[in-house]
């Protein structure tokens, strides 16, 4: 993380998800934006610095939604709990056990983030002691 984002207010475990490989969106999107790539060539990987910047364009206006992951036989299926507008889940952000836990109580929780209609990246949590679907209810 560049000096910036570490004065951020964003903790280092959504800065990671949004920013790491394993979901390129924010990546990608500093990638795209690059306009001096001469016409044919690949643009490469993104500096630091620009995903740092992406970022910061990007996760702003993200929403989120939070969906409980549920066993119905041999299918798991999701159960939509409940939305968040850009802006508004900073106590979930701070700490996300804690809040879902007092939320939505033991539960196996997936927590999807959207810019606009794209889907950015996800984290599932298993909270409040969750060990399994036999713990639903």
């Amino acid at each position: 993380m560049t000096e910036r984002n570490a004065q951020s207010p964003v903790p280092p475990w959504l800065y990671k998800l949004f920013t790491g490989r394993q979901y390129p969106y924010v990546r990608r999107q500093a990638k795209f934006e690059r306009k001096n790539v001469p016409s044919g060539e690949r643009a490469g990987e993104p500096t630091p610095d620009e995903i740092d910047r992406k970022f910061f364009e990007i996760f702003p206006r993200c929403s989120v939604k939070l969906l409980q992951e549920v066993k119905s036989g041999m299918i798991v299926k999701f159960v939509e709990l409940g939305a968040f507008e850009p802006g508004t889940y900073g106590k979930f952000v701070e700490n996300p056990e804690e809040f879902l836990a007092v939320q939505y109580g033991k539960k196996k929780i997936k927590v999807n983030f959207y810019d606009g209609e794209n889907f950015v990246c996800t984290m599932n949590f298993k909270v409040g002691g969750w060990t399994g679907h036999e713990d639903d209810s």
